[in-house]
């Protein structure tokens, strides 16, 4: 899959990480709640 992004996508837009999770977090509205996502984020960058 890394070699498909590498040839069809600018090297800024490539993804540098995939972090599976079981659910994502979401607004009453439906929209994803992307501040919960980097609350998480941090969280575990400060805990490691």
């Amino acid at each position: 899959m890394s070699d498909f992004v590498a040839a069809h996508v600018a090297p800024y837009k490539k993804v540098r990480a995939v972090e599976i999770v079981d659910e994502i977090p979401k607004a009453p509205s439906g929209k994803i709640l992307r501040r919960v996502l980097v609350e998480r984020e941090r969280a575990a960058a400060i805990a490691s």
